[in-house]
């Protein structure tokens, strides 16, 4: 089973699937709000927080964060 987690502004969407982070702790360090929220798995940010979290899906080195492309 995936532990997946959304992160949404209300408008788009990053997933975060941790199954497939290999925790080399620069979200942690960089955006320590979507560590460590057991059994939440959508979760409703600032405008602000999203693009922090959307910056550093480009320097996340598995791609386990990704932007969410509507279909």
């Amino acid at each position: 089973m995936k532990d997946i987690r959304y992160f949404t502004n209300g408008t788009d969407s990053i997933e975060w699937d941790q199954g497939k982070c290999m925790h080399s702790g620069k979200c942690l360090k960089n955006i320590p709000y979507i560590i460590n929220k057991p059994g939440i798995y959508s979760i409703n940010i600032s405008d602000r927080q999203f693009d922090s979290i959307l910056d550093q899906t480009e320097m996340c080195p598995s791609g386990a964060l990704k932007m969410v492309v509507p279909k």
